[in-house]
């Protein structure tokens, strides 16, 4: 996944959780800042640390994330988008 892909998948995700908030490429991943006033960075795990694909970092943290749902998972707890059932998305079939 490309940095500006990164950037769109993390940028159409705050809009899902209703997150405010600006994503911008930088280096070779994306920062953003959490709406506490946190700073956020994605960083690409190097070749030699897979099967890691990112790192989610943060002031004093940083998180391995070996999938693109860790990642967003991570990404939605760091953002206070995780908490509360009301904030849960589930994506199924209708009952038939």
């Amino acid at each position: 996944m490309t940095p500006p892909e990164l950037r769109d998948l993390v940028a159409d995700s705050l809009a899902l959780w209703g997150v405010p908030g600006r994503v911008t490429v930088a280096d070779e991943g994306v920062v953003l800042v959490a709406p506490d006033g946190t700073p956020l960075r994605i960083q690409p795990a190097a070749p030699a640390e897979r099967p890691l694909r990112w790192w989610l970092e943060r002031p004093g943290q940083r998180r391995p994330c070996t999938s693109v749902l860790g990642l967003l998972r991570g990404l939605r707890n760091a953002v206070g988008a995780g908490e509360g059932e009301a904030r849960r998305l589930r994506v199924a079939l209708p009952e038939a």
